[in-house]
């Protein structure tokens, strides 16, 4: 019983490991490459992990094999423009000033269901409303509006909007978050005196986030 387990254990961790070093992208922004290798990544760890005869180095070694692979056409790609579009492609205009590329969607093999289904995901009404639409070479569709068709934005409307950072958690669950308290350069006096003002602890808060232009969220715990 300890073997089979001690063998998906070091497999599981395995395939986590290779996934981290081929980097972060979600499952349907992978490029054709990078989805091919993670898939046999699985395959591969799957073999040693339900027959129990296979030496668990013989799936280790052709893991690592596919993620060093993996890693060189990542620097490949990056170096040469030619290689990156022989492996991953490149963009595809299917829709210019309104109107479908007929062409392109047969190519692609793309239905037109298949197209109002992510303009509406997009929350695109027409396909007139789309000056340039373009499939990417991960799948997915980007974009670009008529300018009377794009949202209002506060520098159309002449606004000056308050300024706003990105924000952090610095207090989880009642609990100081000290990476969040050294991003935004502050220590733990300044989130209590902070706290103070609104008449709470720390320990009285389920979510607080802070950003570095100031702003705050707070959040109590129930009952507190």
């Amino acid at each position: 019983m300890s073997v089979p387990l001690v063998r998906t254990l070091v497999l599981y961790f395995a395939v986590i490991c290779a996934v981290r070093l081929m980097g972060k992208r979600q499952l349907g922004e992978m490029d054709p490459a990078e989805l091919v290798v993670t898939i046999l990544v699985s395959d591969l760890a799957a073999v040693p992990m339900q027959d129990l005869g296979i030496p668990l180095f013989f799936g280790l070694v052709p893991i690592a094999a596919l993620v060093a692979l993996e890693v060189l056409l990542s620097i490949l790609s990056l170096k040469s423009r030619f290689f990156r579009r022989l492996i991953n492609g490149q963009p595809a205009i299917i829709i210019r000033k309104g109107q479908l590329d007929l062409s392109k969607l047969r190519q692609l093999r793309l239905t037109t269901e298949d197209l109002v289904v992510a303009l509406r995901k997009q929350s695109v009404a027409s396909v007139s409303d789309v000056k340039y639409g373009v499939i990417e070479p991960d799948g997915s569709l980007t974009i670009v509006l008529y300018p009377q068709q794009q949202p209002v934005t506060a520098e159309m409307l002449s606004l000056s909007p308050k300024d706003t950072g990105l924000p952090l958690v610095v207090i989880s669950d009642g609990q100081l978050v000290e990476r969040s308290l050294g991003l935004l350069r502050l220590d733990r006096d300044a989130v209590v005196n902070r706290l103070r003002n609104r008449g709470l602890r720390p320990e009285e808060v389920f979510l607080m986030t802070l950003d570095d232009c100031g702003n705050m969220f707070v959040q109590k715990k129930e009952g507190a």
